[in-house]
């Protein structure tokens, strides 16, 4: 049996009483866990596997490298969050973008940090954080994952940053235009977003973003090769 902290980034339904959760640990990074009886019983597992909450679980390791939930119970509900659609949606999206980028068998003491961070801030917030608090979250997830977006100088070059730039993700991030090819981009956004990068989130709540092309998004699905479920649901 082993007993750790986890954050619940998903789940599915499997079998006709069974539930499939993926959780972020520190240690273990993404865990999978089969949790039986996790949809009939009424005493087992009740409001824990709920995607943001952090539990203190305790597991059991099979053949297989999926374990099995024995327990689950809330170490944090994030109760604040669930309040909201705006809330229930952003703390959605910000478990699967940590999750996604997290390796499984290996430690993320950085995503989950991040992760444990990014939904108290949201919690402890009396409204909808800005943009810039969910593309702060995202270079910081992409650079603790190993993917860090270069927005300080050309990823080509190298040079500092002028006008006009292009975002490539090939490339690692912004370029010059006569370097490479992608996405319109500017260097007055490569600038706000490496200072959103290096500043902590709750700093960042009601700091308010110009629009901003998705570009951490096209990060990530160049990088972990799927896009992100939940995104759709943030321009609801």
């Amino acid at each position: 049996m082993n007993r750790l902290l986890g954050i619940v980034v998903g789940t599915i339904d499997y079998g006709e009483s069974d539930r499939i959760v993926h959780l972020l640990t520190a240690d273990d990074g993404r865990l999978t866990a089969m949790a039986r009886g996790a949809r009939k019983s009424k005493r087992r597992f009740v409001g824990a596997l709920e995607a943001g909450n952090r539990l203190d679980i305790e597991v059991k390791k099979g053949k297989s490298d999926m374990v099995t939930l024995i327990r689950a119970d809330i170490d944090h509900g994030r109760p604040h969050i669930r309040k909201s659609l705006e809330g229930i949606t952003l703390a959605a999206y910000l478990c699967e973008f940590a999750g996604g980028l997290a390796r499984a068998g290996q430690p993320e003491p950085r995503l989950y940090g991040l992760l444990d961070v990014g939904l108290l801030v949201l919690d402890a917030s009396t409204e909808p954080p800005s943009r810039l608090f969910r593309l702060a979250f995202e270079a910081k997830a992409l650079s603790f994952a190993g993917f860090t977006p270069v927005l300080d100088r050309c990823a080509i070059c190298m040079e500092p940053l002028s006008d006009p730039v292009r975002w490539a993700c090939g490339s690692g991030g912004a370029v010059h235009e006569h370097c490479g090819s992608g996405s319109l981009f500017s260097s007055e956004l490569a600038v706000l977003l490496e200072r959103a990068r290096r500043t902590p989130l709750a700093e960042l709540v009601d700091e308010p973003a110009p629009y901003v092309d998705e570009v951490f998004q096209v990060h990530y699905h160049w990088h972990v090769g799927r896009k992100l479920r939940s995104a759709a649901m943030l321009s609801l």
